[in-house]
């Protein structure tokens, strides 16, 4: 996975040089945040609601520091930067650790000032030799590589197909949906809302040869349509009503090919464009005012580790950024492929250009 990830991906963000007061600590120190996270005696976190979601964030925890209480509050990005906007503003700060895809916090939670930097809660011993990290560092997900850190990266499928309708060797290029055989036969995960869609949208909005001309003639020329619901869009590809889905969820494909659907996943590599590395919900902002500092330092150093990672990757289901995490049991088409450049969306200037990618989407498209 070293090599893999050290060779497939790029990252737009720097993680800022090590300081002084990030330097392990000595045992001693470390027994200090340790006797003081206890007496704490309890951390929050806001994090995603997939199934088994809270098991994964808290059982390794749970286990090492039984005497810290872990509140895990299990919501959508969208749902849980609202209440935390709503409770600051009535100077409630309740929440230690946000822990979500990156444009809440790029966007929202960052400019609002309520996400502190994040090195001076990195001083855990088991998170102090950053060589174990894609390209030697912790990566951030922001321009100041101090807020938004990201732990996980996979490659985003470019597209599902029936496979008794569709032939992927049909497929070398993105252009090549733009055949006119296949007119009318493709929907996609609506790009005008936040998603997977639109994350495809600004990965082709981004990509040399593509860009706009190719949003346009795909989107309105090629007649896609479009739903909100992904599990709606996979079926439709199962049951062959539109035998090709761009920007779908690449687990709700596995799940219904499990299940006999006939659906099959095109690997990113079939493509000369290849896709991009998402972080999906794996990327954690500090919050401001957080009510126990010293159990997060706790928990990010177990979260961080090896075996907090692994255990993440199981509901996360993308690899880790931390190259000696297994990705055992991950499905094979969101694992990067050694050799293979990936444009990495985790990054505040893609955050940023998905604004102007919804403008220009909103221009050519219908209501």
């Amino acid at each position: 996975m070293g090599a893999i990830f050290l060779l497939a991906a790029c990252s737009s963000s720097e993680a800022p040089a090590a300081s002084p007061s990030a330097a392990a600590p000595s045992n001693s120190s470390w027994s200090d945040v340790q006797a003081a996270g206890k007496r704490e005696g309890r951390i929050v976190i806001s994090g995603q609601g997939a199934p088994d979601a809270e098991t994964a964030f808290s059982a390794g925890f749970n286990k090492q520091f039984p005497d810290i209480q872990l509140e895990y509050q299990a919501m959508t990005s969208p749902e849980a930067t609202a209440k935390l906007m709503t409770e600051r503003k009535g100077n409630l700060f309740g929440v230690d650790l946000f822990v979500h895809g990156t444009p809440d916090i790029l966007t929202t939670l960052i400019p609002a000032g309520a996400i502190d930097p994040m090195q001076p809660y990195l001083i855990g011993p088991d998170i102090q030799d950053q060589s174990a990290w894609l390209g030697g560092k912790f990566n951030f997900a922001d321009d100041a590589g101090k807020y938004d850190l990201i732990f996980t990266g996979g490659v985003k499928v470019p597209l599902v197909y029936n496979p008794n309708l569709v032939q992927a060797s049909a497929f070398t290029s993105y252009k090549d949906l733009l055949d006119p055989r296949w007119k009318g036969k493709m929907a996609m995960l609506d790009p005008r809302v936040a998603g997977s869609g639109q994350g495809m949208a600004t990965f082709w909005y981004q990509t040399p040869g593509l860009g706009k001309d190719y949003l346009k003639q795909l989107l309105t020329d090629q007649a896609v349509v479009f739903t909100k619901d992904d599990r709606q869009l996979t079926d439709w590809v199962g049951r062959g009503e539109y035998p090709i889905a761009v920007g779908s969820s690449d687990f709700t494909a596995f799940a219904l090919k499990a299940k006999g659907v006939p659906v099959e996943s095109l690997p990113a590599e079939a493509l000369k464009e290849t896709s991009y590395l998402t972080a999906g919900f794996g990327s954690a902002a500090v919050m401001n005012r957080a009510p126990h500092p010293n159990a997060t330092k706790l928990y990010l150093d177990w979260m961080l580790s090896k075996s907090g990672q692994e255990d993440l990757v199981k509901v996360t289901s993308y690899p880790s950024r931390r190259l000696d995490a297994s990705a055992a049991g991950l499905p094979e088409p969101v694992v990067p492929k050694q050799g293979v450049h990936y444009q990495d969306s985790a990054s505040e200037t893609t955050a940023k250009v998905k604004t102007e990618v919804v403008d220009y989407l909103k221009s050519i498209l219908p209501n």
